[in-house]
């Protein structure tokens, strides 16, 4: 038995996302960030392109990336 995927939590940390697409908006955050490749990697296969990171995960990955 597999759950569905929230739009709105986080699939890596399972916390709000902020989604704009999900709010039901035209645009979200993300539209204007850079998402590190490796962050992107960490949602799990049943969540790509149902789900979107938070900032929050996203932020961990940019800062834990060598400059």
């Amino acid at each position: 038995m597999t759950s569905a995927v929230d739009p709105s939590l986080c699939p890596v940390c399972g916390e709000p996302n902020t989604c704009g697409m999900s709010q039901g908006k035209s645009e979200c955050w993300c539209f204007n960030s850079k998402i590190p490749e490796a962050a992107l990697a960490r949602i799990p296969a049943d969540a790509k392109n149902l789900a979107c990171i938070c900032p929050r995960c996203a932020k961990l990955q940019a800062d834990a990336e060598p400059s």
